[in-house]
């Protein structure tokens, strides 16, 4: 230890949150944090009982039962407070909030279009909507939530990337092309908006310029195996095959157990009309991941074209079971002539990379309304 007039010599970790998980005890800030939220709620709930009719601390009181995920008490305390005050804006941003936390989705969005009509100025209030419009799918209305956002704060990167996302979904590529760039003049090493951006160039079939976005993601960061996919893929749309080939093994040579850069590179191979070739690399991408859906029909038409008809329907079986089990809702693609499953975007996830469940585009501050 230090002396008592200097420094110690402990240093803090800031440790990650799934270790106390996996330890089976409760991460110490998640603990702090609903001390300080259970702390507050008793001071203001004291100064309730002075003021019964305080309308602010009513609202805040809300805010903190949303923050400890006391949805439901929320949102019966927030309909109370919004008989009382029918034109608070501020209240149906916060009652829409806790609506969509508590997964009551159109509720949600009837308090949200209620702020959005009492305060249209606040960029939060459009942000939220077009987050939970995201999230049900409707496209649309979310590109018009985010454009308004835009014009109300032209220095909201979140919004940037939401937008790009809606005009993705809505295969106005041209338009997400020119929402990226922009978003990009403010973080020009996001690696996650340049793949974006490689995407966009591509369904768009502006495949140099696709090649130029890709290649800036490996600069930006030469040990993502998904990157080289992607270059891979729009190599092969310019038949350069032979950087295709290498970009895919690349790829894989980083991650042996990713099946991806396996399943394009069996793709290639048939498409050059190399069967015996895309088969080896076919079966071991069903290997790395026998939900591959796209490999054991590739499987199914190589092992097809060299007679192997035994082989040929196990592999159609496998794929059609698979087929079976998937949701009715297929995925976004764009043109993609090269016919590279997944190298480039094809799966109708937003432009910052990820799933638009649980930590979706557009709702990360709708916990952090007040």
């Amino acid at each position: 230890m230090g002396q008592a007039d200097k420094p110690t010599d402990w240093i803090t970790m800031k440790i990650d949150p799934d270790i106390f998980e996996e330890l089976g005890v409760r991460d110490p800030e998640v603990t702090k944090r609903e001390m300080a939220i259970s702390k507050k709620s008793r001071q203001i709930n004291k100064e309730l009982k002075d003021d019964p009719n305080n309308l602010e601390l009513q609202i805040e009181l809300a805010t903190l039962m949303i923050d400890g995920a006391n949805y439901e008490e929320a949102i019966n305390q927030l309909k109370a407070i919004r008989n009382k005050d029918p034109k608070n804006a501020r209240v149906y941003k916060l009652l829409g909030t806790a609506y969509v936390l508590f997964k009551h989705e159109e509720e949600a969005m009837l308090e949200m279009n209620r702020a959005c009509e009492l305060d249209p100025d606040d960029p939060e209030n459009h942000f939220n909507l077009g987050g939970l419009y995201l999230l049900r799918d409707m496209f649309q209305n979310a590109m018009h939530s985010f454009e308004k956002v835009i014009s109300l704060d032209p220095t909201d990167i979140t919004a940037y990337a939401n937008l790009a996302a809606a005009y993705d979904m809505l295969k106005l590529y041209d338009k997400e092309i020119v929402t990226l760039k922009k978003v990009l003049m403010f973080n020009p090493e996001d690696k996650e908006l340049r793949s974006a951006l490689s995407n966009a160039y591509f369904n768009a079939e502006r495949y140099e310029e696709a090649i130029d976005a890709a290649q800036c993601v490996v600069e930006i960061d030469d040990k993502d195996p998904q990157a080289y996919c992607n270059l891979g893929s729009c190599y092969s749309v310019r038949n350069m095959i032979d950087d295709a080939i290498s970009a895919f093994k690349k790829a894989s040579e980083l991650a042996p157990d990713y099946s991806l850069p396996h399943t394009n590179l069996g793709t290639l191979y048939a498409n050059m009309g190399r069967p015996e070739t895309a088969i080896k690399e076919f079966k071991l991408a069903v290997e790395l991941n026998p939900g591959d859906v796209g490999a054991w029909l590739n499987l199914y038409n190589c092992y097809k074209d060299v007679g192997l008809m035994e082989d040929s329907q196990a592999a159609f079986s496998k794929y059609e079971a698979l087929i079976n089990e998937a949701p009715a809702t297929a995925p976004t693609e764009g043109n993609n002539p090269s016919n590279i499953p997944g190298g480039v975007s094809q799966t109708g996830g937003y432009s910052g990379g990820g799933s638009m469940e649980g930590n979706a585009p557009g709702l990360e501050t709708l916990a952090d309304s007040e």
